[in-house]
This record gives C-alpha cells, sequence and structure tokens, in this order.
C-alpha cells in the first residue's frame, strides 16, 4: 500500500455529500456552536476522495437533508462501547483494507446506540465503517479478522456540519439540535434509525478545520388522510 494511501487513513481516524434538501431553507445563517470563528474549515473530500455518488460534506453550523446511494463498506462492531472507541475499532478495519488491497475513501462512519447518546459515559453498541470507494468492490461476507463487508441500501439523512472537535458533549448537542429541527418538520420527516457520525479529517488537518457531521437518518412522515364522511 502505498505510504500515502496510510497516511491518509491514519488521519482519518486518529482524531476522536450535493444532496436533496429539505423545502425549507436552512437557518440564514450557521448556527454558531459548530463553527469556529476565524477558522476556515477544509474542504469536505481534502483527506481522501468520496466514495463514488456521496454528496459533499455539509458545511459547519449548516442544517441539511441529503441522499446517500446504495453503499458497501467494511464494518467493525462494539458491544459494550463508549463514543471514544474508534481507536479500538480502527485496527481492524485499517488491517483489512491494508490486507485487501482497498483504497481509502472519506468518510469515516461511526454509528451509535441510542444510549451512548444518552449520557457521557454510557456505553453500547457502535459500529465503525470504511466505505469502498464503489458498492461492486470486492465482495460481502467475512473479512480480515473480526471485520464484515457489508452492502447498506440507499438513505435520506438530516446532517449538521461541525467544524473543530467533535467531543461526546458537541456530539450530544448536534443530536438535539437535529431532533429539534425534525420536530418542527414533523409533518415531512420522522426518525429512521440511530444517530451516525461523518468524519473528514483527522490529525494531519490543523484541529479548527477539521469538518465533521452529525447525522440521523430519517425517512418521509406517513401521509395524513382526512376523516371521510360517512
Amino acid at each position: 500500500m502505498r505510504i500515502s494511501l496510510v497516511i491518509g487513513v491514519l488521519s482519518l481516524i486518529m482524531s476522536v455529500g450535493q444532496g436533496l434538501r429539505a423545502d425549507d431553507p436552512p437557518p440564514p445563517a450557521p448556527l454558531d456552536a459548530f463553527v469556529i470563528p476565524g477558522s476556515k474549515a477544509k474542504e469536505a473530500d481534502s483527506d481522501a476522495p468520496l466514495a463514488e455518488g456521496w454528496p459533499k460534506g455539509t458545511r459547519p453550523g449548516m442544517i441539511e437533508v441529503k441522499n446517500y446511494p446504495g453503499y458497501r463498506s467494511a464494518v467493525a462492531r462494539g458491544k459494550d462501547a463508549g463514543y471514544g472507541a474508534d481507536n479500538v475499532l480502527f485496527y481492524p478495519l485499517f488491517n483489512h483494507i491494508s490486507r485487501s488491497d482497498i483504497a481509502m475513501t472519506s468518510p469515516v462512519v461511526s454509528t451509535y446506540a441510542p444510549e451512548i447518546m444518552n449520557e457521557a459515559k454510557a456505553r453500547g453498541e457502535m459500529s465503525m465503517e470504511f466505505v469502498y470507494r464503489s458498492p461492486t468492490m470486492g465482495q460481502t461476507g467475512k473479512g480480515i479478522g473480526a471485520v464484515k463487508v457489508e452492502d447498506h441500501p440507499a438513505s435520506a439523512f438530516l446532517c449538521l456540519g461541525v467544524q473543530g472537535d467533535l467531543d461526546s458533549e458537541r456530539m450530544r448537542h448536534g443530536v438535539e439540535v437535529l431532533k429539534s429541527w425534525l420536530n418542527d418538520h414533523k409533518s415531512e420527516w420522522v426518525e429512521a434509525g440511530p444517530v451516525r457520525r461523518l468524519g473528514y479529517h483527522g490529525p494531519m488537518t490543523r484541529r479548527n478545520e477539521r469538518l465533521w457531521e452529525v447525522q440521523i437518518p430519517i425517512k418521509p412522515a406517513p401521509a395524513v388522510v382526512p376523516n371521510s364522511k360517512p
């Protein structure tokens, strides 16, 4: 594996995209809590190329609805993990793509059980994914070690862009903001699964320039059928 690829992988993990918009426009100005004044965030795909068909990253402090295509990824899971368990899951994934000659992409995807988002020290099931460049690359099934290669269906997500560090407190705040948005738009969208985090940059990118996303999977709200008169 090329040295540049190895560095890119380490950069993406060791720190702990244009899609469909909702009918309502995003806030007129970025949400201050997720932006670092005076510091410009890097482009979302600068540490590694985006996977095939993936939308660009959401800009810091902005909320948008994005459609993601079906994709293939290498997945590692932890059953009793905390929010900061990324480094434990990283090594099996890195070993898998290294030995399988799979090119790295951006972003790295981490998905969390609901209880992990409830409290700072809560533990539960989480997963980390290295997304394959193309959904036709490699084969699904058992990977190397504890890694599994899985296909995922096309989905819509409500996304919040975050600049700088994304610790557990800031992550939980982001989830609260997205849930509040969903409550305001409940006639359009409903929550459809566990929260996930997308990481686009690592230590090789300056801390204040790193870009993340907090995402909640969503689906269209059920149509309201008016009562018919007998």
